[in-house]
């Protein structure tokens, strides 16, 4: 699985997202008004902020979701979007135990 979200974060414009997404919550986020729950931001704010348009907007998001890192929540005829942080954190925590293994590497090849 961490190919497939390096793969999704591998194009600037989706990364751009993910920034956006990671701000949250702002003033364009939509919550539910029963238990005060953020639903995320729907599609329109999303492709006003990256100056994309909808068709690609939808295909970067399609991208995105597959691989994990972003969920849509549907409430009536909207979808809005959010992070899921549990998928960035495990990306990072992958990453990071690559950069320590590269590292025990490093420095067994210096002691020799």
């Amino acid at each position: 699985m961490t190919q497939g979200r390096l793969e999704a974060l591998a194009h600037p414009a989706r990364v751009a997202m993910v920034r956006l997404l990671a701000e949250l919550p702002d003033e364009h986020t939509a919550y539910d008004p029963r238990c005060g729950t953020a639903y995320g931001v729907c599609f329109c704010h999303l492709q006003e902020k990256t100056g994309l348009s909808a068709p690609t907007v939808s295909h970067h998001l399609r991208i995105l979701r597959e691989a994990g890192l972003v969920e849509g929540v549907r409430v009536g005829r909207w979808t809005y979007y959010r992070l899921r942080p549990g998928a960035l954190e495990a990306l990072a925590h992958e990453l990071l135990r690559l950069a320590q293994q590269a590292r025990k590497a490093l420095e067994a090849e210096r002691a020799v």
